[in-house]
């Protein structure tokens, strides 16, 4: 064996002797250069005999081989050479001279010829390794980060790779064996090893355009290769028969059938062999055979391989899950990563020996043979609108065609993401592009066996595909797509005619990444173009920017969603009469030189905002202020108790009381209609009032009789037997509601807004018997007139008028040609007769017992502290103030559960009297949930929202997630399995109207969706799998099974944007340790912000005491407010300080409703929204302090935007440019939750643009400067509203009012 050949390099053999003796003379040399066990020793050469020699010397000198491929840049090369801490390079002199190692020795080897002579050939004595646990070699593999990762490998690995590996397959002595893969490439491994062990001939492949197609046949024939290794692409490359090859191995990748049958014959053997270089090369092998399933098949002896769950638990036979690799293989672990190594290399006791298992990454299942079938990556697949894509799956249909010789599918971004095909083809086929019939056959196949979207977009046909050294496809290298479009519909082509329908075409050509020759005129956008709800929105933008139609609105393109279609609509003139009449058009951008005169009111204007705040806190702590001074501060004694209890009463009922009626008449005197300058002094007084009335008692009162006679007493024109279901009411001397009127639930009544930098101050007025559905909007100069109807969640906007016994809906809103069926039945009953003073009274009776209630809820969690401040001193009551959290949370929930079904017992289905003891209870029950809302807001959207509702009577299935749910009747809702509820969703509200209200079932079906601020009526049933749009109205016709719905009236959505098809464990069924998980995180998310509150107001309390200990009555009186207002701020920045870091900078991303971030960011949020907003930002709204406020969390904001809300998350993706104005309760919705994945990205308003109130702008979203977005308005994501136009609707689309220049 001595003398038979080792390595043949073209013209160069040698001989093992050779070799031997020349590996054995390096060796000497390296330990003479200090290099011995624990060294580790960089490899950087081509295949050569140089480089064999090298790695044996490093070898036999006892130290570890660091392969380096020749072709890395320098900065990987340097990289390598400081994290494996190289204790020497060899390498040529050519490599050399391209790169510069300060401080680390070089050894050219082509250089060292005399210093390796002059050393002896006998083998180095080394220090002899017992356990064999000293490394053999480090290999560095691409890194997740992009920084590659050092996989060190022992030498009892290899040598048992080596054991075993030769007879399984069948290397022969006399075996020429070819070595084509770069020595970093540890397939290269597999070829040299085990050649060696048995004496067989290593040959050295070409390293030019040899290595590929016909000149490798020609090469591998000429050198009679007998055995060969090789990656499925390089395979695929070779289109003839290879006689003198009897077995071929391939791995690497996968191995598509096709493949398979060329290749195994009688006279051939095939293996596929699977293993990470973290196993030592190969683990699992497969005889490949013609008509069998290609499979990664069983361990190697020695080897051992479980399927494992997330939590390393065994997974049942057949069913899929990671394949985890055991055995004396198993890496040592990564160079300098141990919590890498940690997680990736396992103690487990289905390891062979009680060892380690390694988690591959990869997915698999066990056959009923035991084999193993390999099914992808498990986290690092292609994503294509959110799917896993294995690309080897397109890849393998693609070479099934016949005239395919090799194929490559890669991910190609133009404008959205999608996937690109090419291939080469076979000798005789065409070469100048892919030919019709081919495009043909390829599209029927792609299109009838994968889902649409794995689809490739396109087709190229190349000369060959580019690979990396290692043989694989190098997809980066591929070019930009360019060659026929497999999507853009399979029909023949219809060209446009008309001008308007090549503008839309190129438009769409633009958005889809479509020529616009390939583009037929009479295409679907979704069902032949691959269109979805995110590329829609773009589309219109594009059509928006260059001016394409009049005003196209997203709703066009689902209307009509082929160009001739669109572009017939969008030249048809508009016709009259669509929407609301309107009398007046509303403000356009302020001027620039107007808006520097706004802006320099903002700061005296601010310092009286804040004057306000300060002297209604002054007001409000006036009594205790005063107790603390009469005790001189010390009133942490038994006799203190009384008089601070009556200050803390007499506080309350005059700041909530006695108060807003004076402080609402006086501050909305003489206001006349108008406009008015933002910063303005009747903007001061407006926004005054607005401050006023959320301290008074609106939402308690909503709903009941009380409400008419309240509201009078504020200034406002309330006629006789009206149902006010609503609080949201700003300046009520221009408010007027006739007799027998109603107002549903959340309804929002605004005689002034701010838009433009302008204040708009017009009377808002109901006439007799008319309706206001719930969630509407009703703005400044708006009538409905007598026996007209307003439907739910509909937007009147700018003097628009309703005409007397019409109803109109929606948003924009449109005449009706009838109202809802409820409603059309209650107007066929009977009249109601009004209140009874019986009733009034009873009324009154139930308002004590709800201010009682609210009181109450309090009560223990200040008589915990006031004990242990008693009992313990002052740092035991801080403590105690610490945990009050859990108590106050408890006893709201306990006080609201036990008292609901005794004010409301049981609901009625169907229309009952609403004036009436039933009303009354109705009215206190919704109250009861209304403080549950306001008081424990951070208790929704957590794993404790369910069990919460099923305890007030609600039916809610396993894994649903509910979030802030308003108005319901939880004992008539059904939430089916794996339901989704979003924020401030309205599903099932009672409807009222004449003086009845209507109770019917509401069932939200298995796993659908509830967007944010959607409204589901009483009665709606929705079909499993079935989404409901944010801000959207489902269709009263029902919601199909698997539908999706969008809009005020809505629309059917035929496709939308996918959000993935992450694993059941990360969206619908978790493990049990997650939830574990998840319920701790949102214990301190529930319980927290009251904790921090009640800490806060401690220390408030306490430095009040100091202060009164140390100052006079009047001092201490003056320095309450400002006390109270230090401990604000300390609330508010905790929670900045929790922000940064829990969260830290939000970037967009997607995650899984299950990811620990998920966790993260709903924590801070609810720390955000039931602690910073109520203690200091809520105030802050509509003043200049809450933009630097919102800056310190991260948002971004310009200098003189005005904010009407608080309503952001991830401040850090919000964007509000200079002079904008952002209206009350709009939402900056910067992630959504569709398909329980958190999708957040950017929100975008441009300067001097405007945001109506409660509209959402979603992530990706733009308004363009100067742009003007109505109230109750959905700006889609992806969407972008052109500038200086107005728009309005959900989804948004051009308003037909004039703009007014300002």
């Amino acid at each position: 064996m001595p003398d038979r050949v080792a390595v043949v390099d073209g013209p160069v053999e040698a001989t093992y002797r050779q070799l031997d003796a020349r590996a054995n003379q390096l060796a000497h040399e390296l330990r003479e250069r200090g290099i011995g066990t624990g060294s580790r020793v960089g490899v950087w050469l081509d295949r050569s005999v140089d480089a064999y020699t090298g790695v044996l010397g490093v070898l036999k000198a006892g130290a570890a081989f660091v392969p380096i491929d020749p072709a890395a840049p320098p900065e990987r090369v340097d990289y390598i050479a400081d994290d494996a801490d190289l204790a020497l390079l060899i390498t040529s002199s050519a490599l050399a001279a391209t790169c510069t190692f300060p401080g680390r020795p070089v050894l050219a080897i082509d250089r060292a010829g005399d210093e390796l002579d002059a050393q002896p050939e006998s083998r180095v004595e080394t220090d002899h390794d017992e356990s064999g646990s000293a490394a053999a070699y480090v290999m560095y593999t691409s890194g997740s980060t992009g920084r590659p990762k050092g996989v060190e490998i022992a030498q009892s690995s290899i040598c048992n790779f080596i054991a075993v590996v030769p007879s399984v397959y069948d290397v022969r002595p006399e075996d020429r064996v070819y070595q084509g893969m770069t020595l970093s490439f540890d397939f290269s491994i597999e070829e040299i090893w085990p050649t060696w062990t048995v004496g067989a001939t290593l040959v050295v492949g070409p390293t030019d355009s040899g290595r590929f197609g016909e000149e490798l046949a020609d090469f591998l024939d000429e050198s009679g290769v007998t055995v060969l290794y090789c990656v499925p692409t390089l395979l695929a490359t070779i289109e003839r028969e290879l006689p003198t090859v009897r077995t071929v191995l391939v791995g690497g990748e996968d191995c598509p059938a096709e493949l398979v049958e060329r290749w195994s014959t009688p006279h051939r053997r095939m293996l596929n062999t699977y293993g990470p270089t973290e196993t030592t090369v190969t683990a699992l092998w497969s005889e490949l055979v013609p008509g069998r399933p290609v499979t990664v098949g069983r361990p190697l002896p020695t080897y051992g391989v479980a399927l494992l769950d997330e939590d390393l638990r065994e997974v049942p036979h057949g069913v899929v899950g990671e394949i985890c690799i055991g055995g004396p293989g198993v890496a040592t672990g990564y160079v300098g990563m141990p919590e890498l190594t940690a997680e990736r290399f396992v103690p487990h006791e289905l390891a062979p020996a009680g060892g380690r298992l390694y988690r591959t990454g990869d997915l698999g299942r066990f056959t009923p043979d035991g084999e193993v079938e390999y099914l992808g990556r498990a986290d690092a697949e292609v994503k294509v609108r959110g799917h896993r894509v294995d690309l080897g799956e397109v890849e393998s249909l693609l070479l099934e065609d016949p005239e395919v010789a090799a194929a490559a599918v890669a991910l190609s971004v133009n404008g959205t993401a999608e996937l690109a095909a090419y291939v080469t083809l076979r000798r005789g086929s065409g070469e100048n592009g892919a030919s019709p019939e081919l495009a043909a056959r390829l599209r029927h196949a792609l299109q009838n066996r994968l889902p649409d979207y794995m689809v490739p977009a396109s087709l190229d046909v190349l000369a060959a595909l580019p690979t990396m050294p290692s043989g694989k496809i190098d997809r980066p290298s591929l070019p930009p797509p360019g060659g026929t479009r497999l999507r853009a519909g399979g029909h023949a082509t219809v060209a446009p005619t008309t001008e308007l329908e090549r503008q839309v075409a190129a438009v769409w050509s633009e958005a889809l990444g479509v020529p616009v020759e390939q583009l037929s005129t009479d295409a679907d956008f979704f069902a032949d173009l691959g269109g979805h709800s995110l590329l829609a929105a773009r589309t219109v933008s594009l059509l928006r920017e260059q001016g394409v139609g009049d005003g196209p609105a997203v709703r066009d393109l689902y209307t009509y969603p082929s160009i001739r279609a669109l572009a017939h609509h969008l030249g048809t003139p508009r016709a009259p009469g669509t929407t609301v009449a309107a009398v007046a058009a509303g403000p356009g951008p302020v001027r620039r030189g107007r808006r520097r005169a706004a802006t320099l009111l903002r700061i005296p204007v601010g310092l009286a905002q804040a004057a306000f705040l300060l002297v209604l806190i002054a007001l409000g702590a006036l009594p205790l202020a005063l107790v603390y001074a009469s005790f001189d501060g010390a009133v942490a004694v038994s006799a203190a108790l009384g008089p601070l209890a009556l200050a803390a009463l007499a506080s309350y009922v005059t700041m909530r009381w006695l108060l807003p009626p004076l402080l609402v008449r006086l501050l909305s005197a003489r206001i006349r209609p108008g406009r008015y300058r933002l910063w303005g002094w009747t903007y001061l007084r407006l926004w005054a009032l607005d401050v006023v009335l959320t301290i008074a008692p609106l939402p308690v009162l909503s709903g009941s009789p009380l409400m008419g006679p309240y509201l009078r007493l504020l200034g406002a024109q309330i006629g006789r037997r009206t149902h006010l279901g609503t609080g949201m009411v700003s300046l009520p001397s221009m408010l007027s509601i006739a007799d027998d009127a109603t107002v549903g639930y959340g309804a929002a009544l605004r005689p002034w807004i701010v838009e433009h930098e302008w204040v708009v101050v017009a009377p808002v007025s109901v006439g007799e018997e008319s309706f206001v559905g719930a969630s509407a909007v009703l703005e400044p100069g708006v009538r409905v007139r007598d026996y007209g109807g307003v439907a739910e969640h509909t937007v009147l906007t700018r003097n628009q008028h309703v005409p007397e016994g019409r109803w109109w809906g929606g948003s924009p809103a449109r005449p009706l040609i009838e109202p809802d069926p409820v409603v059309s039945t209650i107007e066929e009953l009977p009249a109601v007769a009004g209140w009874s003073r019986w009733a009034l009274a009873r009324s009154a009776a139930g308002l004590a017992m709800l201010e009682l209630t609210m009181i109450a809820m309090v009560t223990p969690a200040i008589v915990l502290v006031w004990t242990v401040l008693l009992l313990g001193g002052v740092i035991a009551g801080l403590i105690a103030a610490a945990f009050t959290g859990p108590v106050f949370v408890v006893t709201v929930c306990v006080l609201v559960a036990l008292l609901r079904p005794i004010v409301l017992p049981r609901i009625p289905l169907g229309i009952h009297p609403a004036r009436s003891s039933l009303g009354i209870r109705k009215w206190m029950a919704d109250s009861l949930l209304e403080m549950s809302l306001t008081l424990t807001n951070s208790l929704y959207s957590t794993l404790y929202t369910v069990p919460w509702l099923r305890a007030l009577g609600a039916r809610v299935g396993r894994g649903a997630e509910v979030s802030t749910v308003a108005h319901v009747d939880p004992e008539l809702l059904v939430l089916r399995d794996g339901s989704f509820v979003a924020d401030m969703a309205s599903v099932g509200a009672a409807t009222f109207h004449r003086g009845y209200l209507n109770f019917a079932p509401t069932e939200v079906g298995r796993r659908s969706f509830i967007g944010n601020a959607a409204f589901v009526p009483a009665g709606t049933h929705t079909g499993s799998g079935s989404l409901i749009g944010v801000l959207t109205v489902p269709p009263r016709s029902g919601v199909p099974e698997g539908s999706s719905w969008l809009g005020a009236p809505a629309i059917n959505l035929p496709r939308r944007q996918d959000s993935g098809d992450y694993p059941e464990r990360e969206t619908f069924r978790p493990p049990k340790r997650r939830i574990a998980e998840r319920l701790a995180i949102e214990f301190v998310r529930v319980t927290a912000p009251a904790s921090i509150l009640a800490v806060s107001l401690y220390l408030v309390l306490l430095t009040l005491s100091e202060v009164a200990s140390t100052t006079g009555t009047l001092a201490t009186a003056a320095l309450t407010p400002f006390v109270f207002v230090a401990g604000s701020l300390a609330v508010y920045l905790t929670v900045v300080l929790a922000k940064w870091a829990v969260v830290g900078r939000y970037r967009p991303r997607r995650e899984p409703l299950w990811s620990r971030f998920v966790r993260r960011t709903e924590l801070v949020t609810g720390l955000y929204e039931a602690a910073a907003v109520p203690a200091l930002l809520g105030v802050l709204t509509g003043t200049p302090w809450l933009p630097p406020a919102l800056r310190l969390l991260g948002a971004r904001i310009g200098w003189g935007a005005w904010l009407g809300t608080t309503y952001l998350t991830e401040f850090d993706l919000v964007h509000v440019g200079r002079g904008a104005t952002v209206g009350r309760g709009a939402s900056l919705q910067t992630h959504l939750f569709e398909d329980r994945v958190m999708k957040m990205s950017h929100v975008r308003i441009g300067a001097g643009a405007s945001v109506g109130e409660r509209s959402v702008v979603l992530y990706d979203a733009t308004v363009e400067d100067g742009a003007a977005l109505g109230p109750l308005s959905l700006v889609m994501k992806g969407e972008q509203l052109t500038r200086l136009n107005r728009w309005i609707g959900i989804p948004a689309q051009s308003d037909p009012l004039p703009v007014k220049d300002a």
